[in-house]
C-alpha cells in the first residue's frame, strides 16, 4: 500500500517561478531586457557585503532598540538589497531573502502587499 506520489512540474518550481510559468507569454511581449548572465564580480561581492552588512545591523536593531526612523530605514535598505542580489541573480540570494524576512518579522514586521508594515502590538 505504499504508492509514491509523482511528481509535477508545478511541484519542483520555487514560489516566484510558479507565478511566472503562467504569464511568461504575456511578459515576452513587453520586451523588458534581460540582465547579462554573468554578474561581474566587483559587483557580487559589493552587493552581497551590502547584503551581509546590512542583515547584521538589522538583528542589532533587535537588540539596540533603536528609534523607529532609522529602524525603518535599516529595513527599507536592507528589503532594496536582497531584492537587488535576487534580481541579479546570485547563489545565495533567496537564503539572504529567507534571512532578511527572519529578523524583520522578529522586529515585529509583517508582510505587507508591498514591503513589510510594522504591527502596533509590538513592544
Amino acid at each position: 500500500m505504499n504508492r509514491k506520489r509523482e511528481r509535477t512540474q508545478a511541484d519542483r518550481l520555487s514560489p516566484t517561478n510558479t507565478v511566472a510559468n503562467l504569464t511568461d507569454d504575456l511578459m515576452a511581449s513587453f520586451n523588458i531586457p534581460r540582465l547579462p548572465d554573468n554578474v561581474p564580480a566587483r559587483l557580487e561581492e559589493a552587493v552581497l557585503k551590502r547584503v551581509h552588512r546590512l542583515l547584521f545591523v538589522l538583528k542589532e536593531a533587535k537588540r539596540e532598540q533603536y528609534v523607529g526612523a532609522l529602524e525603518i530605514r535599516l529595513v527599507r535598505d536592507a528589503h532594496r538589497a536582497v531584492l537587488t542580489a535576487y534580481e541579479l541573480g546570485l547563489p545565495e540570494a533567496e537564503v539572504l531573502y529567507a534571512r532578511f524576512r527572519a529578523l524583520v518579522e522578529d522586529l515585529g514586521y509583517v508582510r505587507a502587499d508591498v514591503g513589510f508594515t510594522r504591527l502596533e502590538s509590538v513592544e
